[in-house]
C-alpha cells in the first residue's frame, strides 16, 4: 500500500517536472525578444491591419511588385496574404525558431511552399536588395537604425510599409 502511494507520488513530481520543462521550451522563444536591443514580442497581424498593409500597396504601387518580404514575420500571415493579393514571391523572416517552423508548415500544408518562403534569420543581417517590398511591424528604437540599413541596400523603387512606426526623416 505504501509502495503504491509513493509510486503515485513520484509520478505527480515527474509529471509536474516535465510539464514545467515542456511551459519553460515553449514559452522561451516568445519571451526572449524583450531581452534584445529592440524588444519586438510576437502580435499577430489582425484582418484591419492586413487590409491597410495591401490597400497602401495598391494606392502607390505604380507597377506590379515581384517579391514583398516581411521583416519579423511571425506566423506568416502577411505574406500568405501576399499571395493571394497576385504577389508571385514573398518571403518572411523570423528570429522565433518555433513561428518560422510553424509558418513553413502552414505554407507546405496548403501547397504554396514553393512561393512562401520563410527563413529564421535576424534582420540586421539579412540581404534586402532583393525585395522590391518591405513590410515591418517596428518600434520607435529601430527606425532609425533601419532607415540607415534600407537607405544602403534597397533601390529607389521599392517600397517600405511600416507599422505602427513611422520613419523620421532628418
Amino acid at each position: 500500500m505504501q509502495e503504491q502511494q509513493s509510486s503515485k507520488k513520484f509520478g505527480r513530481i515527474l509529471l509536474g517536472v516535465c510539464g514545467g520543462i515542456g511551459l519553460t521550451v515553449l514559452a522561451v522563444p516568445f519571451l526572449t525578444p524583450a531581452l534584445r536591443r529592440h524588444a519586438l514580442p510576437y502580435v499577430p497581424a489582425t484582418r484591419e491591419q492586413l487590409d491597410n498593409i495591401f490597400n497602401l500597396l495598391k494606392q502607390y504601387s505604380t507597377k506590379q511588385r515581384q517579391h514583398l518580404i516581411d521583416l519579423g514575420s511571425g506566423d506568416g500571415r502577411i505574406v500568405f496574404e501576399a499571395i493571394q493579393q497576385g504577389f508571385p514571391r514573398a518571403t518572411g523572416i523570423e528570429i522565433n525558431r518555433v513561428l518560422v517552423y510553424y509558418a513553413r508548415l502552414k505554407a507546405y500544408l496548403s501547397n504554396q511552399g514553393n512561393i512562401c518562403k520563410f527563413k529564421r534569420a535576424n534582420l540586421w543581417k539579412h540581404d534586402l536588395s532583393k525585395y522590391d517590398t518591405i513590410v515591418l511591424f517596428g518600434v520607435d528604437t529601430m527606425m532609425e537604425p533601419l532607415l540607415k540599413k534600407l537607405s544602403k541596400e534597397i533601390s529607389d523603387e521599392s517600397i517600405v510599409i511600416t507599422c505602427r512606426c513611422e520613419f523620421v526623416m532628418k
